[in-house]
């Protein structure tokens, strides 16, 4: 998971929360209402350079969900906005220890449902090109 402990350190750091607080891995605890979640999803396969037998860029996908209060649908969106402009920002820099060239949003933010306790959720999807 050091792709997702790093971007979720550069969330922080840009203020966009504090991680185990209101920034979390994979799943997302039901306090606090305002959360951010990241999540790994299949990535398109790696890239080879030419006449290379290792791979060198690897395609990694992520998807990041915004929660927000009950009722509070314009929370959760400009959160999950905020965080598009933060990671969409990304080019050539080592977050971590983690080598990367790139990160691209690859979907339009949207609603993905609504939680348990009617707190709306809002998805945007990314393509992490790994060095």
């Amino acid at each position: 998971m050091a792709i997702l402990d790093a971007l979720a350190i550069h969330l922080a750091a840009e203020g966009q929360g504090t991680v185990a607080t209101d920034i979390f891995l994979t799943r997302t605890p039901d306090t606090p209402d305002a959360a951010i979640t990241l999540y790994e999803s299949a990535g398109v396969g790696p890239s080879q350079v030419f006449g290379s037998s290792v791979y060198a860029i690897d395609h990694q996908r992520i998807r990041v969900v915004c929660r927000a209060a009950r009722n509070d649908y314009p929370s959760a969106r400009t959160k999950a906005t905020a965080v598009r402009n933060v990671l969409g920002a990304v080019r050539a820099t080592t977050l971590s220890g983690v080598s990367i060239l790139s990160i691209l949003s690859t979907s339009e933010i949207y609603p993905v449902s609504r939680d348990g306790d009617d707190r709306p959720l809002i998805g945007c999807d990314f393509t992490v090109w790994l060095a």
